[in-house]
Parts: structure tokens; C-alpha cells; sequence
């Protein structure tokens, strides 16, 4: 796939590099270029440097062709405003925002955008252990719910990468709550005695 991701970040730079590692085509745009540093050596994708709405900087990075773009700025009007030049202007076939302020996602959902609000996910699931309930929260992406569930790392996963892990089919590991953090999944993390495994179910 070729996948634009907007914002080099420490998620930006991470999801870039395990993409570029799987094989697809990667381009990681951000209007700083020091944040490049960041991606790791074995990053074989392309980085452009430049204000990500404008879109002759979308279009140095190939949205024309492009089968996805994932916007994870730290500014949530960055997203939003990429996402829909990427949806309504150049009909990129799938868009997501990651936003920090959860109190905006209908905002992006009445445009029709994917969202992930890692804040939601990271306050239900913490909430949920405090009180001790089973830990199921239900949050909508683009017209999909998903219902998200937290499991405490079993013995035998201790000290061994998220990877090794075996999930039931139809479900998947959508990250990992370490230190009171949330981590989005990727094959790099090890698992620790204490961590917190964030599952995704489709809801049908």
C-alpha cells in the first residue's frame, strides 16, 4: 500500500518505520525536518518537509495515488483539515485522525472522518481497573463500533515482544497501557510484568 502519514512524532515516526519494515510504500510528512531523526535505519520510505495542509506539499507526497493517510499531528486542527482535503479533494479511499481532545471527535465524525482518541481509550481503561469492572469500553471509528478490552499480561508473555502474542481471530491488539501510558501496538514493545494489553473486537 501506499500510505501517507502526516506528523513525525513518536507515533508518526514509529507507524511510518513498522509500515516501511512490512513492505509498503511510505511517505512521512512534517514541517519540521529535524523530527525525521526520529525514523529508524531501517526506514526505506520517503520523507517530505512542509506545512501538511498545503496541498502542493500532499501532492509532493503522492496523495494522488494514495491508498490511505493517517494524520497524527499534535495539532487537532491540522488533522481534521488534512483528512478532509485527503477525503473530499483528492478521494484518498481511507483517512484517520488521531485527536487529543476528546470533546471534538463528533466534530470529525460529522464530517464522515475515522477517528482514534487514545485519551478516551487510555482514561476508560484505567478507570476500569480502579473500579475494578471488566473493562470494556465501546468507541465509534467512522461508522464502525469497536469495543475495546483490557487484559493484564500473562506470566508467560513477561520479558517477550508484543508479537509473540496470540489473539483470537476477529479481534486484535490495539496497544499497550505501560507505566499509566498508552502505547499504540507495534512489534518492538516488551512486555512487562505489569502492562495492560488494550484489545479491539469489532461490534457486530
Amino acid at each position: 500500500m501506499h500510505v501517507i502519514v502526516i506528523g513525525c512524532g513518536k507515533v508518526g515516526a514509529k507507524f511510518a518505520q513498522v509500515l516501511s519494515e512490512e513492505g509498503h510504500d511510505i511517505v512521512i510528512v512534517d514541517n519540521d525536518n529535524n523530527a525525521f531523526k526520529a525514523l529508524g535505519p531501517n526506514f526505506n520510505g520517503i520523507t517530505v518537509t512542509g506545512v501538511p495542509i498545503d496541498q502542493d506539499v500532499l501532492k509532493q507526497a503522492g496523495i494522488q495515488t494514495a491508498d490511505a493517510i493517517a494524520a497524527v499531528t499534535p495539532d487537532d486542527n491540522v488533522n481534521i483539515m488534512v483528512c478532509q482535503v485527503a477525503k473530499e479533494i483528492f478521494k484518498v479511499p481511507r483517512v484517520i485522525a488521531r485527536i487529543y481532545n476528546p470533546a471534538r471527535e463528533h466534530v470529525f465524525h460529522e464530517f464522515g472522518l475515522d477517528t482514534i482518541c487514545p485519551t478516551n481509550i487510555t482514561v476508560d481503561v484505567i478507570r476500569s481497573i480502579v473500579l475494578g469492572d471488566e473493562g470494556v469500553s465501546k468507541h465509534t471509528i467512522g461508522n464502525t463500533a469497536v469495543a475495546f478490552r483490557h487484559e493484564k499480561v500473562l506470566k508467560t508473555y513477561e520479558g517477550k515482544k508484543l508479537d509473540s502474542i496470540k489473539i483470537t481471530d476477529g479481534s486484535m491488539v490495539f496497544g499497550v497501557i505501560q507505566n499509566g501510558s498508552f502505547v499504540f501496538a507495534n512489534s518492538g514493545i516488551k512486555l512487562n510484568k505489569d502492562d495492560i494489553l488494550v484489545i479491539a473486537d469489532k461490534v457486530k
